[in-house]
């Protein structure tokens, strides 16, 4: 079935006091095109997370927005430089010797109270522990997003059958029109003919000469057989489970130069004028397959 390249998907992963969330929007796009968006402390994993992606993915502009959260407010730690509070009291003795001042106790209170003793510092992440919960918060988000894509393609897909239809109707009424439109240019022929020999004999090998000459110019059939063929494909091409984007734009590629065709050989004013709506549909159906991956 027919997958449109629009859609969003979201995915949440809760382990410990962390959440992770993970939203993805797509759009059309002629390639596929992955922009991650993320806190610093997951860019490493950004390729894992681009991998995830083309393995479901072919065509579309992906936006990739990661948010790590805290349910607990833990992701600060103190850290306490050991050396440096050692060498703050090892000074204080030196000072309390050198100048025979009173040694007294040291509290650890007074100690943190010298600069740099503690510092607050962000908790590193474990990358090895936080690679497995991304990666399924991704999958969640991935799989929401192709199940978007599913049903806005067969909305995209029942649409253009119904233009198909249309485009197949078209088929029928210009075979049904063709010999109504020669037998037209011969009766017009001969009214004139007559007109201008006002009742004299004139040269009918000439006369069936030209209207032979009409029927071939004016031919259509091989445009009609190969126009119904594009359509039959492109329907059998709309079902199938496959990236069919381009293959679908080719297609209309062909079924426009067919029409054109038929409209640059036909001599018949409603055949010009059911040309002008088909090259309608065909450019309803156009715009609808750019959305298609």
């Amino acid at each position: 079935m027919a997958r449109s390249m629009t859609g969003y998907g979201r995915g949440e992963v809760l382990e410990g006091i962390y959440r992770i969330v993970v939203e993805i929007r797509a759009v059309n796009h002629r390639h596929f095109d992955a922009v991650i968006r993320g806190p610093r402390e997951l860019l490493s994993l950004e390729d894992k997370v681009r991998r995830i992606l083309q393995e479901q993915i072919s065509r579309g502009r992906v936006e990739v927005y990661i948010t790590l959260e805290t349910v607990q407010n833990k992701r600060k730690i103190v850290v306490v430089d050991e050396e440096l509070a050692a060498s703050y009291v090892h000074s204080l003795q030196r000072l309390s010797g050198a100048f025979n001042l009173p040694q007294g106790e040291l509290t650890a209170l007074e100690l943190s109270q010298f600069p740099a003793v503690l510092r607050v510092e962000e908790n590193e992440l474990d990358l090895d522990y936080f690679a497995p919960l991304l990666e399924t918060s991704v999958k969640m988000a991935v799989s929401q997003l192709f199940q978007h894509r599913l049903e806005e393609g067969r909305r995209l897909a029942n649409d253009i059958q119904q233009r198909l239809n249309i485009l197949s109707d078209f088929i029928k009424i210009v075979r049904e029109r063709c010999p109504l439109s020669l037998e037209a240019y011969q009766q017009k022929l001969s009214a004139r003919l007559e007109e201008l020999h006002k009742g004299m004999e004139y040269d009918k090998q000439r006369f069936f000469t030209e209207i032979a000459f009409f029927a071939e110019k004016c031919n259509i059939d091989e445009e009609l057989v190969r126009l119904e063929s594009h359509l039959q494909t492109f329907g059998n091409e709309l079902i199938k489970d496959d990236v069919i984007g381009r293959k679908l734009d080719f297609l209309l590629q062909e079924m426009n130069r067919e029409v054109n065709t038929i409209a640059s050989k036909s001599n018949d004013l409603d055949i010009s004028r059911l040309v002008v709506e088909a090259k309608s549909e065909i450019e309803k159906i156009r715009e609808q397959v750019q959305n298609i991956e």
